[in-house]
């Protein structure tokens, strides 16, 4: 049976509204606070969710150094050599387990995107930084998983659907960073000649 891409729209959207606005905000807060700081935010996942860590972190990285902000970001899954290497040497489920306390320290922050919340290497590595102390953030689907349950902020999307699981992860993070990016051009005279050449591009439809 073909479904038509309205009923795949009103799906999503459901899902989205089950999302709840207070935890989103504390999100909001952790981002805000890692603006211009030393401290990093982590990006983990696996599969899709793991292709959408990726797309967030460069996509943020592109728009803040655009703005002159500093906002670190890193995703693990970028490091081929490591992921293979770690996971020949000891076992896949701890791949990211081992940059605890390592790599990611106390005063960084770790976001995990899952859909079942219940993947192995994620959950291993959620309670290690849990020992160390580190702020962690889930976002999930299904019923949320063992991760909702170990993180300080749980982000459950209540809807059983991977693919609109994966829709969600990045509504949320592109409302942040339209969120940041706000708050980072306030009162900056200056926004519209660095990024003069992306309105013709975009909204002039200029080719530049």
């Amino acid at each position: 049976m073909v479904v038509l891409f309205s009923k795949y729209a009103e799906k999503l959207i459901v899902a989205l509204e089950t999302i709840e606005q207070t935890n989103i905000d504390l999100l909001k807060k952790e981002f805000l606070e890692r603006l211009n700081g030393k401290s990093q935010i982590f990006f983990i996942g696996n599969g899709g969710s793991a292709s959408n860590a990726q797309h967030i972190v460069g996509d943020y990285q592109k728009t803040f150094a655009l703005l002159g902000t500093s906002l670190k970001l890193s995703c693990p899954i970028e490091n081929i050599s490591y992921l293979t290497a770690a996971s020949n040497d000891l076992d896949f489920s701890q791949v990211y387990q081992l940059l605890i306390g390592r790599t990611i320290n106390k005063k960084d922050l770790i976001v995990y995107l899952s859909g079942s919340g219940n993947s192995v290497n994620l959950v291993k590595a959620a309670m290690e930084a849990k020992k160390v102390g580190i702020k962690q953030v889930a976002v999930t689907a299904y019923n949320g998983g063992r991760l909702k349950e170990i993180v300080d902020i749980p982000i459950h999307i209540n809807y059983n659907d991977m693919e609109i699981a994966e829709d969600c992860q990045l509504s949320i993070f592109h409302y942040i960073k339209q969120f940041l990016y706000n708050e980072c051009i306030k009162n900056d005279d200056t926004i519209n000649e660095r990024i003069a050449k992306y309105n013709k591009r975009t909204i002039e439809d200029v080719v530049a």
